[in-house]
């Protein structure tokens, strides 16, 4: 039913003709007042000048130094391996003490290591350091600025590790190196300016989630389409090849020539496209039972990390997450239950929920295998749904994400008491390894 315009006559709201005003500009008066305007517009240039001038930038060093108080592990070659993820974050915690209060309010953004080698009697480490300077600084005077606080912290404050001071480097990249260096590490998510987006700056099948406010803000994301048929289900980026996904999406085609992959916050426009070259499903998959449901993607040609397209990092087999840890699923799916699927990607901060609860008579009553993950909420409201099938459950790590679940089954979407239940990605590392060499 269309709604015409109200009409209203004359005589129900008659029109009032305002008075003039008296002339208020004599000559006096419109001098002074264009001297204000002249005055206003010179202090307000002055504080323009002064922000233009002292904008900050982003200047990116990389860092080698030799730590002599710990051993060379063989798993620290492998940056998704406990050992590496631990010491890293020890590392970078060091860092962020030594320079958050002594480089001045804001200045020290963040680290990363990127690689940990053998050295005689120690280990090597070799990490990015970014920071934020006004842009008359230039990367020279910042590189001795950042030298001099860090010798002087190791005189005057006891460390947990020890740093040989002849064996410390540090040398001025630009943004396009330090992005090359990163694409070493996975889980890292950067805005377009290749600032790291902290863990913080995310808050909220995704029912009651959020729009993803940023490109790049989950870069791992990709819809799965079907030639002619659109989106069917989410996958996660793992490699610049290959992605995880739920062996479901598969059941009624498995052809890798009727699929095809992009990535983006948008499906239409998608930020980057790909055909499917190769399709893995898992040999055990049980339909009936949600057993084993996952699969692999290959791309047919490599993507190009970026700000916007990046791998997650797969966890160690040995991971337990506790109850009730942050964790947030991402997708395409609908908003309510066999809605249609949202063009834009939506996000929601879940929370684990532990398979003893799940399996309770009165959740999901003993459905739930040690190859599953339940999380969200029993009293509901917040889940993945229809359309999120085969997209990332993601838990971050001191800002580096991990694919801990794959979105694949549970009853409605948000109801009280039925979770969204996932495939619990490290049980399937040995898998994944057997099959990617990932």
């Amino acid at each position: 039913m269309m709604y015409a315009p109200v009409r209203y006559s004359e005589a129900d709201y008659p029109r009032i003709d305002y008075q003039r005003r008296e002339q208020f500009w004599d000559p006096i008066r419109l001098t002074l007042f264009i001297l204000a305007i002249v005055a206003i517009i010179g202090i307000a240039i002055g504080i323009v000048t002064h922000f233009v001038v002292e904008d900050d930038n982003s200047f990116y060093y990389l860092a080698s130094f030799k730590v002599t108080n710990i051993k060379y592990k063989e798993n620290y070659g492998m940056r998704t391996s406990r050992d590496f993820i631990e010491r890293s974050h020890q590392i970078e915690k060091m860092m962020s003490r030594i320079f958050r209060n002594s480089s001045g309010e804001g200045r020290f953004i963040k680290s990363h290591v990127i690689k940990l080698s053998p050295e005689k009697n120690g280990v090597n480490i070799l990490m990015v350091l970014v920071f934020r300077y006004p842009s008359t600084d230039n990367t020279e005077r910042i590189r001795k600025k950042i030298e001099r606080i860090l010798y002087q912290t190791m005189k005057t404050k006891q460390l947990p590790l020890t740093i040989n001071k002849p064996s410390f480097t540090l040398t001025s990249i630009d943004r396009k190196k330090m992005r090359n260096l990163l694409k070493s590490r996975c889980g890292i998510r950067m805005t377009s300016s290749y600032m790291p987006l902290l863990a913080f700056s995310s808050t909220e099948r995704i029912v009651q989630g959020r729009k993803t406010s940023m490109e790049g803000e989950w870069p791992w994301q990709a819809s799965l389409q079907l030639k002619g048929k659109g989106h069917q289900c989410g996958a996660s980026l793992i490699s610049n090849t290959w992605m995880l996904t739920a062996a479901h999406c598969f059941r009624k085609n498995k052809d890798p020539s009727q699929w095809i992959v992009t990535f983006g916050t948008t499906i239409t426009p998608p930020a980057v496209q790909r055909s499917v070259g190769k399709i893995i499903i898992h040999e055990n998959y049980h339909q009936e039972t949600n057993e084993n449901d996952i699969a692999l993607a290959q791309l047919a040609t490599r993507v190009e990390f970026s700000n916007v397209v990046q791998r997650v990092c797969l966890p160690d087999s040995s991971i337990k997450l506790p109850p009730k840890t942050s964790v947030f699923v991402t997708g395409f799916g609908s908003i309510v239950d066999d809605g249609p699927t949202q063009n834009h990607l939506r996000q929601a901060r879940v929370e684990t929920i532990s398979t003893e609860v799940c399996n309770r008579k009165d959740v999901y009553d003993g459905l739930v295998t040690s190859g599953m993950l339940c999380a969200g909420y029993m009293e509901g409201k917040i889940d993945a749904c229809k359309g999120d099938s085969g997209g990332p459950l993601v838990y971050d790590n001191h800002d580096i994400w991990y694919l801990v679940g794959i979105v694949s089954w549970g009853q409605s979407c948000a109801l009280p008491k039925k979770p969204g239940v996932y495939t619990r990605v490290s049980r399937y590392r040995d898998w994944i390894a057997l099959k990617t060499g990932i």
